[in-house]
């Protein structure tokens, strides 16, 4: 059985904030940035999430999933 989880960061990078909405599936990672050009309150990106979530368009992180070794 696969463990799939998510994650919304929103944080400030010159000029635009940036809401990065990554989710993943066994050891799959997908991430979808959006770009906003002002401080987006919570029921903003809430919103937004909800009338744009089946657009939106998620790319393969680069990121290998991390694995615990244990020696």
């Amino acid at each position: 059985m696969n463990n799939v989880s998510a994650n919304l960061n929103i944080y400030f990078e010159e000029p635009n904030w940036i809401c990065e909405y990554s989710r993943k599936n066994g050891d799959d990672i997908e991430i979808c940035k959006i770009f906003f050009d002002f401080e987006p309150p919570t029921c903003d990106v809430y919103k937004y999430f909800l009338k744009n979530f089946n657009n939106l368009t998620f790319q393969k992180s680069k990121l290998e999933s991390e694995k615990t070794v244990l020696l």
